[in-house]
């Protein structure tokens, strides 16, 4: 198995990555999971906390967690519901810290694209053929 496996080389690098973002947000006291829901909210308002799920590729359980934290450091807050459809919105102190941290993000970006040898979005291709695969075969799996 080892270095053959998609997914154990798939959680390799999305742990390897979520590390290095972190070491880079560190000093604004935010996680990259965190600074990735921040910015749904900051865009997608209404986004249900399921919809946030699946947009972020996270479980629902982690979001919550995260929402909390959010919450917590007034970064969000709720700004109403619909049913049980609670809305988020970010506060004036998230977004001072989104303007703070969208150019730690953006010059981290610019450093693996490069690492990576600037090769035209490949990588992105790669990743989202590995996904569609995965769900193509989730779903030939469950007609069995």
């Amino acid at each position: 198995m080892g270095s053959s496996c998609y997914a154990l080389q798939a959680r390799r690098t999305a742990n390897q990555l979520a590390r290095t973002y972190n070491r880079a947000l560190a000093h604004l006291n935010i996680e990259v999971a965190q600074f990735s829901t921040l910015c749904v909210i900051a865009a997608e308002k209404a986004l249900s906390v399921s919809d946030m799920a699946a947009h972020l590729g996270i479980e629902r359980s982690t979001l919550v967690r995260n929402l909390k934290i959010l919450e917590r450091d007034e970064l969000i807050r709720q700004s109403g519901r619909e049913g049980r459809r609670i809305q988020y919105q970010i506060t004036a102190k998230g977004s001072r810290l989104l303007n703070r941290a969208l150019p730690v993000w953006h010059q981290l970006q610019n450093e693996l694209g490069t690492a990576m040898g600037g090769v035209n979005g490949e990588p992105h291709r790669a990743l989202r053929a590995l996904r569609d695969a995965a769900r193509h075969a989730t779903a030939a799996a469950s007609e069995d």
